[in-house]
């Protein structure tokens, strides 16, 4: 008899399971998943001057967060008036 997939208690005891395992062995255990949308963000650059990427910096390492993340934030708050 073929082996099934056991139940797993956590994504790290699963990662163990697969690495050890090759997913081809359990083909007719496994479901497409229909859900899941994977979205490539647009990206581009801002030249800043070294100093504004430095207070950038500062203030992103304030507020525990990324220089990028803080800039989205500003931008999204800025395009729709949001404070």
């Amino acid at each position: 008899m073929k082996d099934r997939i056991p139940g797993f208690r956590n994504e790290k005891e699963e990662a163990k399971f697969w690495d050890t395992h090759d997913t081809t062995d359990f083909r007719t255990d496994l479901e497409e998943d229909q859900e899941t949308v994977f979205v490539r963000p647009e990206i581009g650059l801002i030249e800043v001057p070294a100093s504004t990427w430095k207070r950038l910096l500062h203030e992103a390492r304030r507020r525990r967060s990324t220089p990028q993340r803080l800039v989205q934030r500003w931008l999204q708050q800025k395009l729709t008036g949001a404070k």
